[in-house]
C-alpha cells in the first residue's frame, strides 16, 4: 500500500512539473554520468591525505583505503537502490519523501541546504586559495574564489548537456593525471624508491587511519540528486555508482601506494603535498605545472558537481513548495533550473565572503558542512530500512549505518547546527500543514 501511494505521488508531483515546466531534461547516460559522479566524489583531500594516512600509520597506510572502501560498500548498495526506484532531483530528500512523507522530505531539504551552503564555499575557498598561491598573489583567494563561482554558475546555467560534456572532458583529463601519479613508481628507477608496502597480514595497523581517509569517499549523497536526469535510471544509476566506485578505489590504492614507495618518510612535503612529491621524481622541473594542472581540474569538477548537485536539491526543495516556486523554474531551451542555480552560487559566495571578512574560519566551515553531510548518510539509510523490509536489507541497513552513526557522534557540539536546522524544519512543516493552501490540497 505504501510503495502504491508514493508512486502516486510520485506520478502527481512529474505530472505537476509538466504542467508547470519544472521538469529536469533528461540528457545523462552513463558515460556522461559516470563523469559527473567521478567529478563531484574526487575532491581536493586525495592531494593531502595519502601523504597524512602514510604518516600516520607507515607501510600499512594502502590498507586504510581499502578497508574504507569496504566500509562505504553497503552505504553505496543504498544509495544505488534507493536512486534508482526514486529517481529525483531531491536525492536524499525524495528518499525521505517515499519512506516518511512530508515531514521526512522538509527534515531533509533543511538538512541538505545547510550542507551545501558550507560545502559549496569549502570548494570555492579552497580553488581560490590553490589558485592564488600559484600566481603568487596569496592574498587574492577570496576574489579568485568568487570568480570560480561566477563561471561555474553560467556554466551550469547554460544547461546540463554542456555543462556534463564540459565536466567529463575535465574529468578525462583529471584521471589521466592522477593515472600518472598512480604509475609512478613503475616509471622511476628502483633506488628512488623510498618505502614498502606491508605483508596483508598487518592490515589491523592500518585502521587507525581509516577513519581519515573515508571522507575522500564522500559525496555519493550529492550524486542520488542527478537521478532524475537519467534517461533511464532504474538501469543507469546503479551503473553509474557501481563503475565510479571501481574507478575511484583504484585511483586511490594506486596513488596510496605510489606515494608510500617514492616519497621519502622525512620528506617535508609527504604531509602538505604528497602528489607534489611523486610528481618531482617522476617529471622533475615539469611537477609544479603539472601539479596545478592537476589541482585545477579536481576543484573545477568537485566545484562543478557541487553546484550542479546543489541546484538539484534547491529545485526539488521549490517543486515540493518548501522554497519560492520561482525557483522550481526551468529554462525550456537549456532545461537549466536557472533561478536554483543563482541561489546556489549566492550561498556559495555568501559563505566566501564571510570567511574573506575573517568571521568564520575554513575549519569551522568545514564542519558545518560535514556534519550535515554525515546526517544525510544517516536518513538515506533511515529511509532504506523504511522502504526495505526483508531481513536481509534491515542487515544491510545496519551494517550501513553503525559507521555512519560513530562519525555522528565523534562531532560533539557542532550536531547543534543540524539540530538547530531540525527544529527550523519542525517549524516549517507546521506551519506549512496549518496553511490554507495546505487544507485545500489535504481536501
Amino acid at each position: 500500500m505504501t510503495v502504491t501511494n508514493e508512486g502516486q505521488k510520485s506520478e502527481g508531483r512529474k505530472e505537476s512539473s509538466r504542467q508547470e515546466g519544472s521538469e529536469l531534461h533528461k540528457t545523462l547516460t552513463v558515460p556522461r554520468g559516470v563523469g559527473v559522479a567521478t567529478g563531484m566524489i574526487i575532491g581536493s583531500g586525495l592531494l593531502v591525505l595519502p601523504g597524512l594516512a602514510y604518516a600516520q600509520v607507515g607501510s600499512s597506510a594502502v590498507y586504510a583505503w581499502l578497508a574504507a572502501a569496504v566500509v562505504v560498500l553497503p552505504l553505496l548498495i543504498v544509495f544505488a537502490r534507493l536512486g534508482a526506484r526514486y529517481p529525483t532531483a531531491g536525492g536524499v530528500q525524495g528518499f525521505a519523501q517515499a519512506a516518511f512523507g512530508a515531514p521526512g522530505s522538509t527534515a531533509a531539504a533543511v538538512i541538505l541546504i545547510g550542507a551545501c551552503a558550507f560545502g559549496g564555499a569549502v570548494m570555492a575557498i579552497s580553488g581560490g586559495n590553490y589558485v592564488a598561491a600559484l600566481l603568487g598573489n596569496s592574498g587574492a583567494g577570496g576574489w579568485v574564489a568568487l570568480g570560480y563561482l561566477v563561471v561555474i554558475g553560467l556554466l551550469q546555467a547554460a544547461g546540463s548537456r554542456l555543462a556534463g560534456g564540459i565536466q567529463s572532458a575535465v574529468t578525462i583529463g583529471l584521471l589521466l593525471l592522477l593515472a600518472l601519479v598512480a604509475f609512478a613508481p613503475a616509471m622511476v628507477d628502483s633506488g628512488s624508491l623510498h618505502g614498502e608496502l606491508a605483508p596483508p597480514t598487518q592490515w589491523l595497523a592500518s585502521l587507525p587511519a581509516v577513519g581519515l581517509v573515508f571522507f575522500a569517499y564522500t559525496g555519493w549523497e550529492l550524486v542520488s540528486s542527478t537521478a532524475e536526469e537519467y534517461r533511464n535510471p532504474r538501469r543507469d544509476f546503479p551503473l553509474v555508482i557501481g563503475i565510479t566506485f571501481v574507478i575511484v578505489v583504484a585511483l586511490y590504492l594506486g596513488i596510496s601506494l605510489a606515494v608510500q614507495l617514492v616519497v621519502a618518510p622525512d620528506d617535508p612535503l609527504l604531509s602538505e603535498a604528497p602528489v607534489v612529491a611523486v610528481l618531482q621524481q617522476v617529471l622533475g622541473d615539469a611537477s609544479g605545472r603539472v601539479a596545478a594542472a592537476l589541482g585545477a581540474a579536481i576543484i573545477f569538477a568537485t566545484l562543478m558537481g557541487g553546484t550542479w548537485a546543489t541546484s538539484r536539491i534547491v529545485f526539488a526543495t521549490a517543486r515540493d513548495g518548501l522554497l519560492p516556486a520561482t525557483l522550481a523554474k526551468v529554462d525550456a531551451r537549456s532545461g537549466a533550473p536557472r533561478p536554483a542555480v543563482l541561489l546556489s552560487v549566492l550561498m556559495f559566495g555568501g559563505v566566501v565572503l564571510v570567511h574573506a571578512l575573517g568571521l568564520i574560519s575554513l575549519t569551522r566551515v568545514v564542519e558545518l558542512s560535514t556534519v550535515n553531510f554525515v546526517l544525510g548518510y544517516a536518513i538515506s539509510v533511515l529511509s532504506y530500512a523504511k522502504l526495505y523490509t526483508r531481513p536481509g536489507q534491515r542487515l544491510l541497513a545496519l551494517v550501513a549505518g553503525l559507521p555512519v552513526l560513530a562519525m555522528l557522534v565523534g562531532f560533539g557540539w557542532v550536531l547543534l547546527y543540524p539540530a538547530g536546522l531540525l527544529a527550523f524544519a519542525f517549524v516549517v512543516h507546521r506551519t506549512k500543514r496549518r496553511s490554507p493552501a495546505a487544507r485545500e490540497s489535504a481536501v
